[in-house]
């Protein structure tokens, strides 16, 4: 059993050989990695580690992007973590759990795990920059001197931004941002 405080110390431990069966992993952590991106890391070195997210969140968008990431359960932190033992079991045995008001069927969450999810697997990191800066509440103009690219360019890469989120507006796209755990 180990705890890291934050994303690039859990991959640091997988770094250095600790590979848990079941890992509890938070959505929103500190200091520049988030679980998703933990989650994807996992994925990607096709490790065999089953993956449980906890969250505050309750926002379908940030269950479905966990699941995307390879989550086999998910768990509200507002619930106190009842039954987390039921659950970590069901995970470690191959099944998966998910709360049951979201009310995904199997065959829901298999399409959920084979379909892209523009924000999370397409935003570019200088979409990101401006996306921080803006959620800074940073004009597009200031954005545009900080980075040291034209206004034109801010505005494209907003636009892809909205795009991507289906925000409609920088209000909507920091509140984007802020649901799934990607900003406090």
């Amino acid at each position: 059993i180990a705890q890291a405080s934050n994303g690039k110390e859990c991959i640091q431990f997988i770094d250095d050989g600790l590979i848990p069966d079941i890992l509890l992993l938070d959505v929103s952590m500190p200091n520049g990695m988030h679980g998703y991106e933990v989650a994807q890391q996992i994925q990607k070195r096709n490790l065999p580690i089953k993956v449980i997210a906890v969250s505050v969140l309750d926002d379908l968008e940030a269950i479905k992007a966990m699941i995307r990431c390879g989550a086999r359960g998910f768990v509200y932190k507002g619930d106190n973590f009842i039954g987390i033992e039921a659950i970590i079991q069901t995970v470690y045995e191959g099944g998966e759990s998910y709360p049951k008001e979201i009310g995904y069927t199997e065959e829901e969450i298999q399409v959920i795990r084979e379909t892209p999810i523009p924000w999370l697997e397409k935003l570019m990191p200088k979409e990101w920059e401006v996306a921080e800066l803006i959620m800074n509440e940073h004009t597009q103009k200031e954005v545009s001197k900080k980075l040291g690219i034209s206004e034109a360019l801010v505005s494209k890469r907003m636009r892809s931004l909205l795009k991507k989120t289906k925000a409609k507006s920088n209000i909507g796209l920091s509140n984007f941002f802020r649901r799934i755990g990607l900003r406090k």
